[in-house]
This record gives C-alpha cells, structure tokens and sequence, in this order.
C-alpha cells in the first residue's frame, strides 16, 4: 500500500495512543477543591439590629451568597404573634420578610429564624439567627428560656409552641391569642427574647390546626405551676489590677431570670363518651368499641329477637372469667381491661344463623352542661358469608354424598414451641371461644424420660389478664424435657364444641444463659414502680416492681439482650402512669430513667447503684456505651481510610513527575 494511503490510519492510531497514554497518566478525577463548609455571612440589615422607632413595612438581611428561602417561612417565628403570615421574598442575595399587617406601636419584634437559611451551594445554615426592632423608643430586653419534653418518656418535644399570656385568667389559653410565642428546636429548647417586664402564665401546646390556641382534649400541653415573672440583674466580675492604675477593671454580665423553665407536655384526659365502632366479625362475634369505659352504665337489648335486657353487674368482673349460661342467656360479653372495648360472643345459635341483627345499646354520655344522661344507639350487625361458601354448601346438599361427618373440635391455643422453654414462664392455653366446661384432670405434665408417665404436682389457674386464658405454673428443671398432655375433650366451648388432644414436649432453657439486673434504689421518696423496659423507641415494658422505700430490686432470667429501666412515681398509688389536668390544676406524673443501657450477658450480674434524687429539669440522656464504642471505631476507620485515598493520588503524582518508571505506560502494555 502507498504511504499516502497508509497516513490517514498511521494519523488515527497516533491519537489513539495520545489518547491512552494520558489516561494512564493522570488517574482519577479532579477533586474540584475542598468543599465549601462556610455559613452564609450576614453584611447588613434593614432596618439596624434592635433599631428604635421603626415604622416601615419589611425587613431585609443581605448576606455575602446567594440564599435558600425554602424553609424560612415554615421555620420563622415572629413574637408578639402576627394576625398575617408575612412574604419571605429574596432579591439577588438579600432575603425580605415582608409583613402584611401594620405594626403595633411601642412593641419590640422578634424574628427568630432557627437554622432555615442555608446557602445555595452547600446548604450550609446560619445557625440560630434572631433579629429584633422596636416600634417604640424603647426595646425591651428580657429573656424566658426552658424546655419542652414529653411527660410520658422524656422524649425532646420539637417544634413545640411555647406561649406567654400577660392575661393570667384561666381560660385566656383556650380564648386569646398569647402575648409571645416562641417555638422548641429538635432537643426541645426555646427562647423567648426581648420580651416587656410583667406577670405571665406560660404554656406549651402541640398546636396541630395552628390557631395558638389550647384546644382541649386534641393537643397536648404543658403549663408552669407558678406565675413567671421575668427580670435581669447585672452581675459584676472585679478583673485583675490594671498596671498604673488606682482602680480593678471591672467586668461582668447579665443573669436572666427565671432560671429554665422545663415543661412537660401531656394529653389530657378529657370525658367525651361515644360509640367509636362495632362490627360483626363473624356470625357469633361482635365488636364494640367506646371512647370511654363504658363498666357501670352498658346495657344491651336485642331489637329484633326474643333477648333479654343485660345489664352491666352482669359482666362486671375484677378478672376474666366465663360465664354459666341458663336458658335466658343469648350472648357472653368479655370487656378488656379498660372496659372500652367489648367483645360478644352470640350463644344463641338460632340467633347467629341470622345474617341481620339489629341491637339497641345503652350507655352513660355527657350533655352541653356536663350532666350524665343515658344514651341508647340502634346498630345494625350485619353478617354474610362469602358467596362462593354458600354455592358450595347447596352443591353438597344436591349431591346428598352419604358420609360420616367429622366430629368437629378446637385446637388449644398454646405458647409451646420447639424451642428452649424459659425457666420463668409459665404455660399458657387459650380457647378460641368461651368455655363452658374443662375437666382439669385430664390435663397431665411428666418428664419426657418418665416411661410411667407419673403426673407433676403443678398450678393450674385461669389467667388475670386476659379471657378465655389459663396458666400451668411449675418450678422447671434446668435443660430438662417435659410433657403436656391434655385428653381429647377436656374441654367444651359454649357452642358444644370440644377441644382436641394435645400432646406437647418441650424441653427447658438452661439456667447458664440467663443474666440478672440487681438495682440498690435509695432516695424512694414513696410508692414508686420499677419497670424493666425493651431497648426500643417503644420501650415496651417487660415487667415492673413496686417500692416505697429504700431498696434492692431484682429483675433475674433475663435473656442476654439490651434492656432500659424506668421509673414511674406513683403518687396516686393505683399501679401506672397518670396524666396530668389543667382543668384541675395538677401535673402528670413524674418519671426517670437510669441513663444507661444495660447489656445483659449469660450467666452475669449487672449490680447498679440508683439515687432517685428529684430533678427539676427531668433529663433522659440514655447512652448506649457499646454502640458508642462501635460507632467510634467506625469513624476512625473511615478516617484513616479516607486518608489512605487521599494520599494515593499525591503519591501518583510525585512519581509521574520525577520520572519513575511506569508513571505512563504505553497503550498495549
């Protein structure tokens, strides 16, 4: 081939190793610099910061980058209150807050921004920026600070809304819009700055139709016991001698009171009966759910059958227990604890056959004038079955297939598995429908190596807490198997059913692989409950000691898990955690936490000193010691590995620049 012919493809492949060649050499991208880190930087305001006689209608902050105004106006707080949401509005790198509404006079204004100006390129915030004038000749300069947490578990209350009212009437919280607001950050802190000298009732509220008003019974709130009465002293520090001088330099600072205010915010428990549901889940059960309990006042009447009138004492029980049935009883009732939820169990079978059945229910609600008066309310309980279920029943009749039926029985419904059975537990068997008869003597529990099968002495009694429930309690054995044997037909529901055999064998955990929590509480100053919590934002309580006094508390065959614990102090003695009332002028009930999970280990005593001193600003800071330790190896291994990477092109470029060998290697090779 000719040379002439042979430039264009000699031309091409030249580039290409141009090309290549530099690739290899410059590995990597380019890393654009360090990233920008850097708030926004605030040059100038309009008007002045904490200006006098301000009459215009807008403020401006100008800051040395362009900002976003995204969150600004879900974030900022204007204190006193406006009637209007003001405009946020920006013009190249200056933000406007606009006000829609004339300015009270004499007044000093707060804008609060929190951390809602981020700059445009990082979204890197201004942290807690606040801005303040005066329409008057004076500003006021007091300051009220606290925070919000939940009185339940202590939990920061964001975004709470905090409110001052100068009108210390009772029901101005319910009534008047509040003098000041301010709003909680993410750890539940406010601050109420340049606010006037006066009395004022201060309250935290969840707001959720953002009226600034309390309304009772939908939000939470939180009230100070006390009036607050705010006020400033100046406090001077003597400095060291000044050289050549006859005097101290004096020095010091402003001292705000009051001291914190910590709010705990709560629900009220507020008295409004209804009937919330009710349902047919099937044709022998139905639902209803009240707002309220409904123990001294329910009363049922069948509308559209032969049933009688039930009323409450007839059900009424400290515990669950079934009910002897008589001729006259059409259905059994099983309230929860709370007695708002009830459960009916249709008896009559002729009664569930209906597919319509129409109940006419009576209970206690309040009037406009807070008087009890009985309601009675109509349902219709409708139930039908799928339509698929009734085809296939007539096509069993009109085929008349000639066959024995099954004996129909329930299953026992039971906490045994196939693995290790805790040492503390007892076993549980439940019935899907209420009992009518159990014959206790069919039931036997024997070691599984036991060829004679020789019955255990054990504890057999219907369970407090829940229907329908029994418990077989025994001291188990260390990893040892045992059986339970129930009888075919030990027991009969109400609706003449009987129970299968059941034949379960199981074997104990071993006593190695629990560990114990031994707590030394001192400082009980009186009836306090002692709940051992899972490590969950649930902190669902496993179970609970009671105290009144100095003590040694002990929760033992503990799983080796995380655990947190709390206490409750129960004023009113009756077992659990109370809300507070407004209305009647009391706090909820005060709760801590030892600020510490507690890992428990197999066969290991964790022994834990407590002083249950009372502190006023109810603090949970709950560390978790073994995930700390975790996350900061973590970190430093991303450190270290970071550096690693960013070394590497460094090195990459001192070689290609002092020549080494194979700092650029030829495409090919």
């Amino acid at each position: 081939m000719k040379l002439r012919f042979r430039l264009p493809y000699v031309f091409i492949a030249g580039l290409i190793w141009i090309i290549m060649a530099s690739s290899c050499a410059n590995q990597g991208m380019p890393t654009g610099g360090p990233q920008d880190t850097i708030p926004p930087v605030l040059l100038g305001t309009y008007p002045d910061y904490q200006a006098l006689n301000y009459k215009g209608e807008e403020v401006r902050l100008t800051f040395d980058e362009f900002i976003i105004p995204d969150q600004i106006l879900e974030k900022l707080v204007v204190s006193p209150p406006l009637e209007k949401r003001p405009t946020i509005l920006t013009r190249s790198k200056s933000l406007i807050v606009k006000f829609n509404e004339k300015l009270r006079d004499s007044v000093t204004y707060s804008l609060d921004f929190k951390n809602s100006i981020v700059d445009n390129n990082e979204r890197n915030p201004y942290e807690s920026l606040r801005f303040s004038f005066s329409t008057g000749n004076t500003l006021d300069t007091l300051r009220i600070a606290g925070r919000v947490s939940d009185a339940f578990n202590l939990e920061p209350v964001e975004n709470a809304l905090v409110l001052l009212h100068k009108n210390l009437h009772d029901s101005a919280v319910y009534t008047l819009r509040p003098n000041y607001i301010a709003k909680a950050d993410d750890d539940g802190l406010f601050l109420f700055d340049n606010i006037a000298a006066g009395k004022y009732h201060i309250f935290s509220i969840s707001d959720m139709n953002n009226d600034m008003l309390y309304n009772e019974g939908a939000e939470k709130i939180a009230f100070s016991d006390s009036v607050i009465v705010p006020s400033a002293e100046y406090h001077a520090d003597p400095d060291t001698l000044a050289a050549g001088a006859d005097s101290l330099l004096i020095s010091g600072h402003i001292h705000f009171f009051p001291e914190p205010v910590y709010l705990r915010q709560f629900t009220e428990s507020i008295y409004d009966q209804y009937l919330k549901s009710s349902r047919r889940d099937s044709r022998f059960m139905c639902t209803f759910v009240f707002n309220e309990s409904v123990r001294d006042s329910f009363h049922v009447r069948l509308v559209n059958g032969d049933g009688g009138v039930v009323d409450s004492s007839a059900v009424e029980r400290n515990s669950p227990v079934e009910l002897n049935r008589n001729k006259n009883d059409w259905f059994i009732l099983e309230p929860n604890q709370k007695f708002d939820s009830l459960t009916m169990w249709i008896a009559d079978t002729t009664l569930a056959a209906r597919e319509t059945l129409f109940m006419e229910l009576s209970f206690y609600m309040l009037d406009t004038t807070n008087q009890f008066y009985l309601k009675k309310d109509t349902v219709e309980m409708h139930f039908k079955e799928k339509e698929e279920e009734s085809r296939k029943r007539r096509r069993d009749r009109d085929e008349e297939i000639e066959e024995i039926p099954a004996v129909a029985q329930f299953n026992w419904i039971t906490n045994l598995s196939t693995g290790a059975f805790g040492l503390n537990k007892d076993i549980v068997l439940a019935s899907p429908q209420p009992v009518s008869y159990l014959d206790e003597s069919a039931i036997k529990l024997y070691y599984a190596d036991d060829s004679l099968k020789k019955n255990l002495s054990f504890q057999f009694l219907k369970d407090t807490s829940a229907w329908r429930t029994y418990q077989i309690s025994f001291p188990w054995e260390s990893e040892t198997s045992y059986v339970l044997e129930i009888d075919s037909a030990a027991c009969q529901n109400i609706y003449g059913i009987t129970s299968k055999k059941l034949l379960g064998k199981f074997k104990t955990q071993s006593s190695d692989y629990y560990g114990i929590i031994n707590l030394d509480i001192t400082n009980v100053p009186g009836q306090v409950l002692v709940q051992l919590l899972e490590n969950n934002d649930e902190e669902t309580v496993i179970t609970q000691q009671v105290i009144t006094d100095d003590s040694k508390v002990t929760f033992d065959y503990l799983e080796p898990e995380k655990y947190k614990v709390k206490v409750v102090f129960d004023e009113n003695k009756n077992g659990k955690w109370d809300t507070g009332s407004y209305q009647d002028k009391y706090q909820p009930e005060r709760v801590a936490y030892i600020h510490e999970v507690i890992k428990v280990r197999s066969n290991w005593d964790n022994n834990l000193s407590w002083s249950l001193d009372y502190d006023p600003t109810f603090t949970k800071n709950i560390r978790d010691k073994e995930l700390e330790e975790q996350l900061r190896k973590e970190a430093e291994e991303k450190a270290r590995q970071e550096g690693t990477d960013s070394q590497q092109p460094q090195n990459n470029m001192l070689r290609q620049r002092s020549g080494t060998p194979g700092s650029v290697q030829p495409f090919g090779r």
